[in-house]
């Protein structure tokens, strides 16, 4: 794919005083959370019942997932983090609720919800290869009164918040009225609010929002574009911030890096990718927003942000499963892709 604009230029001074300035900053992130499951074994033989592997399990790993991955995130790069999100009255909230404690988040802001069973994502993988997913999930509307607390809840956590993150996966949890008041509220107190929207979603319900942070397929739906070169590209970064009016665009585009759109009349920039090695691409989207948060709450440029998140990513791709990133790490892969 062309290149729609020039690469971004960081120094490594510029690279190490944003990263020195993430363990200031505190980021209110809302959205559905769980648990990722983790499920590793062999395989040695096919099941006699059925023409399917039969995997002999040597570990299970649990982490936290969904939302709760980006606040783990934040918390790896130094920063300090909120979580607002649903969980039920069941086993899975209790190993939540442990994993939040271990990775040192606070669980106030936790909404129970006994309708609902907290949402497991189980991964069962032989040697390297996923061979099974499986997913326990609730993803009915939230009644009015879980709503009422969920929203007063992110709210609470916006108040002394440097930038609020939407994690939209679409499960139940959020509605137009929700993501637009918390927009709302951010830019009252004058702070970023970072959106990854889901494609099943309207455009319309992040109107207003300060940065969107799509995949390639997001992209494409929320733009009804496909994006197959670099004209297609350009315009559906264009149509995504017409229809969300939203002051700024990056879309993720995996092996081809991310582009940045600014606005109308304002060239757009497309960043390499810096992955060495790609292991595994789950958690990288989190990852990209957490960096993207903490730098714009820091005070760094959009291009600066997105070429941090996209050495960020890089540092993901390469690890086994949702994982996070640290400062060094970012670093290293900074100095790496100097040379």
């Amino acid at each position: 794919m062309k290149k729609p604009g020039n690469p971004v230029t960081l120094t490594e001074e510029m690279l190490l005083q944003i990263l020195s300035l993430f363990r200031k900053r505190k980021i209110a992130v809302l959205g559905d959370v769980g648990i990722d499951r983790y499920t590793r074994g062999t395989v040695e033989r096919i099941s006699p019942e059925a023409p399917v592997p039969i995997v002999f399990v040597q570990s299970e790993d649990l982490k936290l997932g969904l939302a709760a991955n980006v606040a783990d995130n934040i918390i790896a790069l130094g920063g300090a983090a909120t979580i607002t999100g649903v969980i039920g009255k069941d086993a899975d909230a209790r190993d939540f609720i442990k994993l939040m404690k271990r990775k040192r988040l606070a669980t106030t802001h936790l909404v129970v919800d006994e309708s609902r069973r907290t949402i497991l994502k189980e991964r069962v993988v032989a040697e390297t290869q996923q061979v099974l997913r499986v997913d326990y999930e609730s993803t009915h509307a939230l009644a009015d009164a879980i709503q009422k607390r969920v929203f007063h809840s992110i709210l609470d956590g916006a108040k002394t918040a440097d930038a609020v993150i939407i994690e939209d996966y679409a499960k139940g949890l959020l509605n137009e009225s929700m993501i637009q008041g918390v927009i709302k509220i951010a830019r009252k107190r004058k702070i970023p609010v970072l959106v990854d929207p889901h494609l099943k979603t309207p455009a319309s319900w992040y109107a207003g929002a300060t940065l969107l942070t799509p995949n390639k397929k997001e992209a494409e739906a929320l733009a009804g574009i496909r994006i197959v070169d670099s004209k297609s590209l350009m315009d559906a970064g264009a149509a995504i911030l017409k229809l969300t009016r939203s002051q700024s665009l990056v879309i993720t585009l995996g092996k081809d890096g991310m582009a940045i759109f600014k606005g109308p009349g304002v060239k757009p920039v497309l960043i390499p990718t810096f992955a060495r090695e790609v292991y595994d691409v789950s958690g990288a989207g989190d990852t990209v927003i957490s960096v993207l948060a903490l730098s714009l709450a820091s005070g760094a440029k959009l291009e600066e942000a997105a070429y941090l998140s996209n050495l960020a990513a890089g540092v993901e791709v390469s690890k086994r499963g949702t994982a996070t990133v640290s400062p060094q790490e970012i670093t290293e892969a900074y100095l790496l892709s100097r040379g």
